[in-house]
């Protein structure tokens, strides 16, 4: 219908307003075909774009843990080794006692504290903390040394040493020590 009605309207126009008439539909038809096909394309495609960008991100990121992971979970596992080949008494106190002993710094030890927590199925973390004054750089190196022992699974978590008076020659010094021990069964 709508056709019947503008053919007799469009052969009645001139020439020149049959130009205008037709560059302003040519217009309106290149206007809603860019406002509703061309811009959602394009805005859809910029969409994808930076989602692809996001995941990618994501996805590196997630290597990144999974190789944090593994060298974790190899750590675990020497971790046991260790635990395995240690004798089953063992306690970090009584070898921490033994190396004190060795290297004569008992007069020198202010304070000992150890502390558990539950670190896994099975495992207890064992946190030494010692407090050392009046102690000789000789004798800190030689407890340092014999302290921090991957065979036994001890390790050096955190360190702080002052120096003293010049004319002493002393040191002072904390330290705090961890190692893994199997929960005992009940």
């Amino acid at each position: 219908m709508f056709f019947k009605t503008f053919m007799p309207y469009w052969s009645g126009l001139r020439q020149r307003e049959r130009i205008v008439l037709g560059g302003g539909l040519i217009c309106l038809f290149l206007l809603l075909l860019t406002h509703f096909i061309l811009l959602p394309f394009f805005e859809a495609r910029d969409k994808m774009t930076r989602s692809i960008a996001r995941q990618e991100k994501v996805l590196q990121e997630l290597t990144e843990l999974k190789a944090q992971y593994q060298s974790l979970k190899g750590g675990t596992d020497v971790l046991r080794q260790v635990m395995e080949r240690r004798s089953p008494d063992f306690t970090m106190a009584s070898h921490l006692d033994r190396i004190i002993n060795e290297t004569d710094m008992k007069s020198c030890i202010q304070d000992f504290q150890s502390t558990k927590s539950q670190a896994g199925e099975g495992y207890d973390l064992i946190r030494t903390e010692i407090k050392i004054a009046r102690v000789t750089m000789d004798q800190l190196i030689q407890f340092l040394y014999l302290a921090e022992s991957p065979e036994y699974g001890i390790w050096i978590e955190q360190i702080s040493i002052a120096g003293g008076p010049a004319e002493t020659g002393f040191l002072s010094a904390t330290l705090a020590l961890k190692t893994y021990e199997k929960t005992p069964s009940i």
